[in-house]
């Protein structure tokens, strides 16, 4: 565990603009090496025109904060909008291009964007802001290819806004300064050794935390190069690889298990130096497997959207890498305490060592409070309470043992709950709902959705309201499967015992795998 005066003395090396300095720097010392490429068109933009596109940018947003919602799907637009936002002062919103209309809508409503940037105009109308500017994605990539000013101005510290389902499975909002983010960038770039010779491969959405900070910002700090996929792809991963002379590659679990249905690449080991995965608990069994067929190290890691990413790894070859731990504390403090027990004034204890307790952090790229100040309870004596249960082992190693919190992790992505049960309760025949996880072999966890309804029910019920809620979720939100039954289990106040649904899906899997075995 770090010091906190420890941290706090670090954190005076990073000041507002780091970003933009780092670009500029980079820009006079190398002016030519790759900065951005897109993996799928082979699009490359060099420092010197990425700092000049940042330039042309910031001057089109102009020097008055907005709010700018970015819903492109990733690529050299979309990562020069983050940096302009980051550096002019603006109020990033990025939402995935995949989003249902009514999330889009929903989201929209909250924050009143001044710009939306979207790949087409016509996309603009799912968003309802009549008076919110335009930046079409043709507009944006003339704008970055005609830019040239590379003329220094003085960077204003801006803020992104991103989702996240926070400790209790209700959506919340972070909303990340500029210096958490590079805070946060800078531990990835230490505690990977990226450098300028470095090419780093993201097969990751730019709606959530990881590819931007991760392999963008970080990349960026180092003066290395960011290969950006706009998703990623089983068929064209490995071509990727070995036609860019990629070094590292940041991915998730879902991905690992993926790829382990690929046959190993004859260029391999080829520049590839390590794979790193987050976001999600990656089995033991998977990262032996993928190790002992590609012969690449896989390091896995652990972060949050409240720490702007990343707050443990584990090291690189030759540092010991534990199969089944997320590695050790990178730029926070971490402590392992009892549970919440919901009493009020009850102090923050830590736990004996070695034993399972609650994960707590705190640091620089840490917030102190979500939007709007939801969910306080999540924030007590300076730490952030992460929801999330495991232990450190005799080296400081963090082991994740399971999450306290309700959200269901499918591939990485974290989904609330409750947004799938508002979702379901808007049809008709659907009574009472309540979504919780299925194992997965591949994602981890699917939802899966508990029903009490109010008529009779059959496969061609089941599609209809597959269809409905379709209309209201992303793909990956849809219950892979409705569940219906007489009532659900509550406790005496009421509540919902999700503990019995979850107990329950692990009971039938298990049993589903005891009789394929």
């Amino acid at each position: 565990m770090l010091n906190m005066e420890v941290l706090t003395k670090k954190n005076s090396q990073i000041s507002p603009g780091s970003l933009y300095q780092s670009l500029l720097q980079w820009a006079a010392l190398q002016p030519d090496a790759p900065a951005i490429v897109e993996a799928e068109t082979g699009h490359k933009l060099t420092y010197a025109q990425a700092l000049a596109g940042v330039n042309a940018l910031c001057q089109f947003l102009g020097p008055a904060p907005r709010h700018v919602m970015l819903a492109f799907p990733g690529g050299i637009a979309n990562a020069l909008l983050w940096l302009s936002a980051l550096s002019g002062g603006h109020h990033l919103i990025p939402v995935s291009p995949n989003a249902s209309d009514e999330e889009k809508s929903r989201v929209a409503q909250r924050h009143r964007p001044d710009v939306l940037c979207v790949e087409q105009v016509g996309d603009a109308d799912s968003f309802g802001c009549p008076h919110a500017a335009i930046l079409p994605g043709s507009a944006c990539e003339t704008l970055i290819a005609q830019a040239s000013s590379l003329t220094a101005f003085d960077p204003v510290e801006g803020q992104v806004y991103l989702t996240t389902s926070g400790t209790t499975g209700e959506p919340k909002y972070v909303a990340l300064t500029e210096r958490q983010i590079a805070w946060t960038a800078e531990q990835v770039r230490g505690s990977h050794n990226l450098t300028s010779s470095d090419r780093g491969l993201t097969v990751l959405p730019f709606s959530h935390v990881n590819a931007p900070v991760v392999s963008l910002c970080a990349s960026l700090l180092a003066g290395g190069t960011v290969v950006i996929a706009r998703r990623f792809s089983r068929s064209h991963f490995w071509s990727w690889v070995e036609r860019y002379a990629i070094t590292w590659v940041s991915f998730v679990p879902t991905v690992v298990a993926m790829l382990l249905e690929t046959d190993c690449p004859a260029f391999l080991p080829g520049a590839l130096r390590f794979m790193r995965t987050g976001s999600a608990p990656l089995p033991p069994s998977d990262m032996l497997a993928f190790e002992a067929r590609f012969g690449i190290p896989v390091i896995e890691t652990y972060g949050l959207s409240e720490a702007a990413s990343q707050i443990v790894a584990n090291p690189i070859p030759p540092g010991v890498r534990k199969p089944g731990s997320a590695g050790l504390p990178s730029g926070v403090a971490l402590r392992i305490c009892y549970p919440r027990s919901g009493e009020k004034g009850e102090e923050l204890r830590e736990v004996e060592p070695g034993e399972t307790g609650e994960i707590c952090v705190a640091g620089p790229g840490i917030i102190d409070a979500y939007y709007e100040n939801e969910g306080k309870e999540s924030f007590q004596d300076g730490w952030f309470r992460t929801g999330d249960l495991g232990y450190l082992d005799a080296d400081g190693y963090l082991f994740i043992k399971g999450r306290q919190r309700e959200v269901i992790n499918r591939g990485g992505e974290n989904i609330a709950p409750r947004e799938i049960e508002e979702a379901l309760l808007t049809y008709p025949a659907v009574q009472e709902a309540a979504a919780v996880g299925r194992p997965d072999p591949i994602y981890g966890e699917q939802p899966v959705a508990y029903l009490v309804v109010r008529a009779d029910w059959d496969e061609q019920a089941a599609q209809a309201l597959r269809q409905h809620v379709a209309h209201l979720l992303s793909s990956q939100k849809v219950p892979v499967d409705f569940i219906v039954v007489e009532e659900l289990p509550k406790n005496r106040t009421g509540k919902i015992q999700r503990r019995l649904l979850h107990m329950r899906e692990q009971a039938q899997v298990s049993q589903l795998s005891h009789h394929m075995a």
